[in-house]
């Protein structure tokens, strides 16, 4: 098999130059991924982009016809190069590799491309292909996270060469929004995961089969002061229905403000109307892009496939 080895937080469109070459290099091949990622592991970021389910969600949209996940751990992360390589080798009968030219791995991140490739030759593997991609250093995980961090989630799309997005869980709120005849889904995600900074943003929501636009606030409330944890909370315009104790998703195109506190409820009510409008024009004009248009297509064939996406994690001592 031809594999490809990497954190993989997001499979941005470099990842996706890598996944292309391994396409056009062999009809049987897949990639090697971690969990938990690295530099969590070791402290090194806090959260990553998307949860183990979701980058399975990802590889299925990417048509990455096998993945598998490493349990990432003390005995893993101690692993020299050779011996890394060893593992793989047996473990997934490699007979090529894909690569980047910054690829690192081992020990201390001690190994390098070249290293891992004169191992592989040694071992008669001659099927490999480092790609240099360092020439296009717009193309980076961290830099994702930056974005969705500082909330600049169109910045961030136009890296992944998808919507970011979350799958969560509709949970009960305070139902303060149904009381201004603006009723919201609060949404439950996994801690782990990185979620964009406090704010109004526009989305689309996945309900049944159908996207429905979305106004979405990351926040806490402040104009009412009774809430001290981070909500996330969707109006989801021409929606009535019932999801509560459901799944969503939910995908980002645009901040449209910051989170602002307000002198009573009504300027509040009249904000939240001007935002709606604002997310409309956003919704229609990003649901006719092109690439957008292509992932929420898929996604929406993906997403109701099956009822939960849950890669097997591989432990190397078993």
């Amino acid at each position: 098999m031809l594999i490809t080895i990497g954190a993989f937080d997001g499979f941005h469109r470099g990842h996706a130059e890598l996944f292309d070459i391994c396409r056009r290099n062999s009809d049987n091949w897949g990639i090697i991924t971690f969990y938990p990622h690295p530099s969590e592991y070791i402290k090194r970021i806090k959260k990553t982009l998307f949860t183990l389910e979701e980058k399975e969600f990802i590889r299925r949209f990417l048509e990455i016809p096998n993945m598998y996940v490493l349990k990432f751990d003390d005995d893993l992360m101690r692993l020299k190069p050779e011996n890394f390589w060893r593992l793989i080798r047996d473990k997934f009968n490699v007979d090529g590799l894909v690569m980047g030219s910054d690829f690192h791995f081992g020990f201390e991140r001690s190994g390098s491309a070249e290293c891992l490739k004169r191992l592989a030759e040694i071992d008669g593997v001659k099927n490999i292909v480092i790609a240099d991609l360092l020439d296009k250093p717009e193309y980076s995980s961290s830099k994702v996270r930056d974005y969705v961090s500082s909330g600049e989630v169109d910045k961030a799309n136009e890296i992944l060469g998808y919507p970011f997005f979350i799958i969560g869980s509709v949970i009960h709120g305070n139902e303060r929004g149904r009381t201004m005849n603006l009723p919201t889904a609060n949404i439950s995600v996994n801690s782990g995961r990185l979620i964009p900074s406090y704010g109004v943003y526009s989305c689309s929501v996945l309900i049944n089969h159908k996207y429905y636009c979305g106004a979405l606030s990351i926040g806490n409330n402040p104009t009412f002061g009774d809430i001290h944890e981070t909500r996330i909370e969707v109006h989801i315009l021409d929606f009535d229905g019932n999801i509560y104790g459901g799944k969503v998703m939910v995908m980002f195109f645009e901040k449209i403000r910051d989170i602002v506190t307000f002198s009573d409820k009504d300027s509040l009510i009249n904000q939240i109307k001007k935002d709606t409008e604002k997310c409309r024009e956003i919704f229609s004009r990003s649901v006719n892009d092109k690439g957008i248009k292509k992932f929420m297509k898929s996604a929406e064939k993906i997403y109701y496939s099956q009822e939960k996406f849950e890669p097997e994690i591989i432990n190397i001592k078993d």
